[in-house]
């Protein structure tokens, strides 16, 4: 970064720039260091890696394997946005007309507007723009805050498999794979937080209560974490059937996994949404643990190839004609089945009853309170009028089963407490095969490929803003299905000449 980077540390409320940085003078709060912003180097990148192999009583169809490895996330900067958007290197300079700039009320906001006469800026109707680079003290945009004790991520993965062949020239394998995921990055997580208005206020009520009071309310307007404070965890079951056979011109492969993944929340700044989470207010840890976006509790494939057993050198018709084997012979079939469980859906509510105003992918989304099971149809919790049936396009889960959490409260329902619909694909080729006689290895291939052959529809439910976080505030989508995702049936012919 050539010393262009500069840290504020949310618990020093200092900033961390290096040596010999500009626009310094009359900045209290500044500490020059090296070009690491104050952040100590991370020594602990080491990634071992293990594995074996074992035939028990030396037997020659059954093998044991496992294995064991360390990797490292290596997004120390976080991708698009990092400390190199913090001042005095980086300003928020977008000229913006006045109407746009005082679009939300006519006092100074957005990091756009500055006092007038603010140094390194250029006066505007109603106040200024920043026009350069600005001292950290007076830099009124968002900034980028980073742990100084920072880690990169560190994943331990782990596998244990045991394959037998089974009469049929069939090999099973059955195993376990896991992954244990730490100090992963969480960014683009608004610092800038009060604790729930209810703490202190509501008698017995603690949810996310004792957040410190931080002296840097204004006049920034949002401080962004780029902390390694994530956590993952994955489980799995995995089941592989494969067998093939030159003689009847068969080849199959069939797996299913059956998984759980779980992770803290943990945006990263490039479009993903992991619900509302609470990062960083106490407990959050706790709170924010939960399904991931990334979750498959079932997955199955299956693959198959068939040589079709008619035409020469094969089981049947190996003494038809030249003409009747160019007809009859030659023929294979494949198919590709893919079936999968619903992703989880994030439940969140956008009226923000608590005062502490998150502010993640364009809402201040915090969670409701779960008050019943949302999939069981009917009435539920003294609500009336509920979905008599559920698990359908307007109604996929039972809305009732959530409610608003209480004036200056925080809900407590999970981040992921329902699953999407499930997703079924078919696909489906037929090619032939038609030797040319006029010169020998040469052939035409005819093939018929039908993708997504049942026409199944591939449901996705929108949600809040198209982001599919189910918002208990937005009635006409939250629980309903608004779209599909991939292609309806879609068929293609091909012709292709082999030498």
């Amino acid at each position: 970064m050539q010393n262009r980077q500069a840290n504020f540390d949310i618990q020093t409320k200092q900033w961390y720039v290096p040596k010999g940085s500009p626009a310094l003078a009359g900045c209290t709060t500044c500490v020059q260091t090296d070009g690491r912003a104050g952040i100590q180097f991370d020594k602990t990148a080491i990634e071992p890696r293990i594995g074996l192999a074992w035939k028990p009583m030396a037997s020659d169809k059954t093998v044991i394997r496992a294995g064991y490895g360390i990797l490292h996330d290596s997004s120390w900067n976080q991708g698009g946005q990092g400390l190199w958007q913090n001042p005095p290197y980086y300003a928020e300079v977008d000229p913006c007309p006045s109407d746009f700039c005082f679009a939300f009320g006519s006092t100074l906001s957005g990091g756009f507007l500055v006092p007038s006469g603010t140094p390194s800026s250029t006066d505007v109707a109603g106040g200024a723009v920043l026009s350069g680079p600005v001292n950290p003290a007076t830099y009124s945009g968002t900034i980028q805050s980073m742990n100084r004790n920072f880690r990169q991520g560190v994943v331990q993965q782990f596998n244990l498999n045991v394959e037998r062949q089974l009469p049929g020239n069939v090999v099973l394998t059955a195993g376990y794979a896991g992954t244990r995921s730490t100090h992963l990055l969480v960014g683009q997580a608004n610092q800038n937080l009060t604790s729930p208005s209810a703490c202190g206020v509501v008698p017995g009520y603690t949810v996310g209560c004792g957040f410190p009071s931080w002296p840097y309310a204004a006049p920034f307007q949002s401080v962004n974490s780029n902390n390694s404070v994530g956590t993952a965890r994955y489980d799995s079951l995995q089941i592989k059937a494969e067998t093939k056979s030159t003689r009847h011109g068969l080849y199959a492969l069939l797996g299913y996994t059956w998984s759980r993944t779980f992770d803290s929340g943990m945006p990263d700044g490039l479009g993903t949404n992991p619900g509302a989470i609470y990062y960083p207010l106490p407990g959050s840890a706790k709170l924010d643990w939960g399904l991931s976006q990334l979750n498959l509790n079932d997955n199955f494939t299956a693959s198959i190839l068939y040589d079709l057993p008619f035409g020469k050198g094969k089981a049947f018709g190996s003494n038809w004609s030249g003409a009747a084997n160019a007809v009859l012979g030659n023929w294979q079939l494949n198919t590709i089945v893919h079936a999968t469980s619903g992703f989880p859906l994030f439940v969140v509510d956008s009226a923000d009853e608590s005062g502490v105003f998150f502010s993640y992918n364009g809402g201040t989304y915090q969670r409701p309170n779960q008050v019943g099971d949302p999939n069981k149809a009917g009435d539920q919790a003294g609500q009336t009028g509920c979905p008599t049936q559920i698990h359908t396009i307007q109604h996929w889960f039972n809305p009732c089963a959530f409610a608003q959490a209480l004036p200056g409260e925080l809900g407590i329902a999970p981040r992921a407490p329902v699953y999407g619909p499930r997703f079924v694909n078919v696909d489906f080729s037929i090619i032939k095969d038609i030797p040319l006689a006029f010169r020998e290895g040469t052939d035409l291939q005819f093939r018929a490929e039908f993708f997504n052959l049942f026409n199944h529809p591939q449901f996705y439910m929108g949600g809040a803003g198209g982001s599919g976080q189910q918002d208990i505030n937005a009635s006409s989508t939250f629980g309903v299905i608004n779209n599909t995702v991939n292609n309806a049936r879609l068929v293609q012919f091909a012709l292709k000449l082999r030498f």
